[in-house]
Formats: structure tokens, sequence, C-alpha cells
């Protein structure tokens, strides 16, 4: 029995089809298993809940709270997409046990604190990396003291005020945080598309304008030892028998020195004769010899953030590098014979029809084997929200659901239309570059072959073909997609001829 939960919360029901959720792969919840582990690490227990593994309703809910030792606290992490679940949450924990400590944490609720701590079932938000921070709190809590005043990256309420407690540095070896506890999440290992996960590094020394990472874990770039990585893929490759490790740092060789004795460790160990391996790399990173050691330690699959087909707009999200430098990069690690994959932002600031279009004859063009086309949602803590908000540009709808990337396949309103731009010639280039890719050859290959789709975001049973419900299932949702691109296509031809 413990004193601590901590819970994943779902993405609100109203930014994704159910349809389409039915297939729709699900992601491991690294950042309440971390929060476990730093925990466990001083032997504070801990139960961790997942909703996309273990929905829960009122009832449930309170009785694991009931569980719960006194002082009861639970810790939630929270997104953007999340962050209205997690306050349904807050206000049933105080409905249950009143006495509960609420502590919500996440991406979410480092950009925006004082937004979560308005709610009435939030007792403190944790802003930026959460390990050292929960820590801290947990020996307060049970201690019996004040666990707000003066616990640095903690945000509360004093007297009526909020206060927002400075910051503290960067945690700069990584090394102290331990493993995941994936004995804690190995019962539903079946039900994650990447169970066999590795988080190598923290932090991004890009400004793209799109991304709120560095708000979260800084722009100085740290990383695990070579030996702490190679520990975690061994525990997930022999002990949890996962055959595919999916590196999921944003950018796995900005230290070449490190991925290349990370590759050379993993074949030392003999480890890519028993799994596979996936990243991401930026296109200027990915130099040959990069590559030639990727190929060697079995790297099956590289994905590239192409973003755009326009060297212009590249200038405008501040990536750094340009679309050359990414085509290139995808043409030779191709020739290296290691699938590439690449995602692309439609709906950017200045851009016009005629760039979605050129983009998406580019990406034609490239030996991909994964692509998924989304809309620009300015999440809080991006650089373009914060230029968009200062123009009043974004639409927002109730608890900001339509800031999924891919709302575009349930409502119109999508957050930002560009000026000069139609919405629904927006919504409808977008789906038609989805559907014009994944129902060409090589995308139905990839639906009938693999067991993955969609960019990544459809888990597809193996020779699901053969099995009714599974079936049924893929009818649905290309039914609902196919009904969805039709009502806007309709529309949108209905709006030029009026």
């Amino acid at each position: 029995m413990s004193h601590i939960l901590l819970i994943n919360p779902k993405v609100h029901s109203a930014s994704q089809s159910a349809r389409v959720n039915a297939l729709m792969s699900v992601s491991f919840p690294t950042s309440i298993a971390y929060l476990a582990g730093y925990l466990l690490k001083f032997q504070i227990e801990v139960t961790v809940v997942d909703e996309y593994v273990h929905p829960l309703d009122f009832e449930t809910l309170s009785g694991m709270l009931l569980q719960l030792k006194e002082p009861r606290i639970v810790g939630i992490s929270t997104v953007t997409l999340t962050a209205s679940r997690a306050y349904e949450l807050a206000s049933w924990i105080k409905r249950a046990t009143p006495d509960t400590v609420v502590i919500v944490g996440g991406i979410h609720a480092t950009v925006v604190p004082d937004e979560v701590l308005a709610q009435p079932g939030v007792d403190l938000v944790v802003r930026g990396e959460g390990e050292l921070v929960l820590k801290e709190l947990v020996d307060r809590i049970l201690a019996g003291m004040d666990p707000g005043n003066g616990v640095p990256g903690v945000s509360h309420r004093l007297e009526g005020t909020v206060v927002h407690n400075p910051l503290p540095p960067f945690l700069a070896d990584l090394d102290e945080i331990p493993s995941i506890p994936f004995h804690l999440f190995a019962q539903h290992k079946e039900r994650y598309s990447n169970f066999g996960v590795i988080l190598g590094s923290r932090g991004c020394p890009y400004p793209c304008t799109f991304c709120s990472a560095r708000s979260m874990s800084g722009m100085k770039y740290r990383f695990h030892s070579v030996e702490r990585m190679l520990t975690d893929i061994r525990l997930l490759v022999r002990t949890y028998g996962q055959r595919t490790i999916h590196l999921i740092d944003d950018n796995i060789a900005v230290h070449k020195r490190h991925f290349m004795e990370l590759c050379a460790g993993i074949i030392g160990e003999g480890l890519h004769l028993e799994a596979s391996f996936q990243g991401s790399l930026r296109g200027d990173d990915a130099r040959d010899d990069v590559l030639t050691m990727a190929k060697k330690a079995n790297f099956s699959i590289i994905y590239f953030g192409l973003e755009t087909g326009s060297e212009r707009l590249m200038q405008v999200i501040r990536k750094k590098e340009t679309v050359a430098d990414v085509v290139d990069a995808i043409h030779r690690t191709h020739r290296h014979g290691i699938a590439t994959g690449t995602t692309i932002i439609f709906g950017l600031p200045t851009e016009t029809r005629k760039d979605r279009w050129d983009c998406m004859r580019l990406v034609r063009t490239l030996p991909l084997a994964s692509v998924r086309f989304n809309t620009l949602a300015p999440y809080p803590g991006t650089q373009v929200y914060d230029e968009l908000m200062a123009q009043n540009k974004i639409t927002f709808k109730k608890d900001m659901v339509n800031f999924n990337v891919q709302y575009l396949w349930q409502g119109d309103d999508i957050p930002y239309v560009p000026d000069g731009n139609n919405r629904l010639e927006l919504i409808f280039d977008t789906m038609f570059a989805n559907l014009s890719f994944y129902l060409s050859p090589r995308g139905l290959r990839q639906i009938f072959t693999r067991s993955m789709a969609g960019g990544n975001v459809v888990k597809i049973k193996n020779k699901w073909y053969l099995d009714p419900s599974e079936a049924l299932k893929m009818y649905l949702m290309f039914q609902y997609l196919f009904l969805r691109f039709l009502s806007v296509s309709v529309r949108m031809l209905f709006e030029r001829s009026n």
C-alpha cells in the first residue's frame, strides 16, 4: 500500500473520433514512468495508472484513493490535449477524498501554471522536469510540512495569492534518474506500440518556433551514459522480449561521438542481432558515417522532421537547417538500407496553397516508408503561439479540443489558418495529402504487411484482414475518414461556386 498515485490522463474524446481511436496506437507514458522510478529509488512506494489502458470513472478512482495510505498524494502529468481531463480528475479526487494533495505537472502545467492552479481541485503545480521536485514535495507532505513554500519549481497559493517559486537548475547528470520501472507497466505491454522505449537525452539546442520542448527540458543537450542506455536496452530485450527499441529523443545524434559509442556498444553486446532500433535525426546531423554505424547497429527506420517543402517557410519556423539538407539525408539514409519517415506541418504562418501542393509533389519523389501530414497546432509555450496570440489569430474551442494536430478529421475549427488561405481548402489539402499517400501502392502495402501505418499512429494487428473484428474496425475507420473527406470536399466546392 502506498501514499502516492500517479496518473497519465487520456485525451479529450472530442479531439478524436472513436472509430479512429479504436485503431490508434498507445504510446508508453514516459512522464509518470520516470517520476515513479525516481520515487522508487528512495524506497517510496507508488501506484501508477495510464488511462489509455486503464480508463477511470469516479467509482474506480474513489476506490483507488481509499486504498492509499494517508496522507494521500496524487500526481497528474498533463499536456495541452489532456489538460481538461486532468482538471476533471482533480475535481473527482477532491470530491472523493478532500484531504488528498493534488499535484499537476507536465508541459502544459509548466507553460500555463496560473491556468492549472486556478482549477479548484489542484493544490500544487510542478514546472519543468519533475523528478527532484516531486520527491521533495512528497518528503514534505509525508513529514507534515508546508509543501509549497521554498520548493524550487513549484507554483502554489499563499494567502489567496499565486506564488511561482524560481525554477531549479536542470539536472546535469541524467544518470541520477533511474531506469524506468517497466515492471509497473508490464501487464499491459502488448497494448503499447513502443513499450521498448528509451529516452537517452533531454534538452534541444534548436529554436524551432512550433516546438514547446525547450520549455520543459531547456536548450542545453544532456544525455545518459552509454552504459546506462545499454543497461536499459538489455532489460527491454532480454527480460521483456522487445524486438523493437524506440529511441524517442528529438534527435539521436546531436552529440555524434555519444551516438557512435552507443551503436558500437549495441553491436559489441550482440543486441543488434536481437532487436531493431528506431529514432529521429535532423537532416544536417545525418552524416554518412553516422548512417553507416546506424545500419550496422540494425536501425530499421529513421525519422526526419521535413515539416515543409519551402525553403522560405523553413526559415520562418527557424529550423536552422534547409529543405535540401533533409531531402538529401532521406535519400542517403535510404541508400544505406535504412527506411525513412517524416512529418509535414501544413498551415504554417505565411504559407500559401501552392506551398502545400509543391510539398506534396516533393514528398512523392522521396523514398519514404512513413509520412504524416498535420496542421499546425500553436501550443502554449511555443514562439508561434506567442506571436499568433498577439495578433489574435488563434481559434480556441472549449477545453482546447481542436489543438490535436489531426483535428481536421474531427471538425473544421482547426486552431489556425494563415492569412490568405481558405479554412476548408487547408483541411482538404491535408486530408488529400494523407489519403493519397496511404492509398497509393506503397501505402496500401504498409496497411497489409506492417504493424503500424498512418504515420505510425495506427496500430494494425498481424493479418487483420483474416480477423472479422479487426477487419470491421478498419472498415469503420476508413468509412469515417472517407465520409469526412467527402463532406469537406463538397463544402469546399460549394464555397468556390458561390
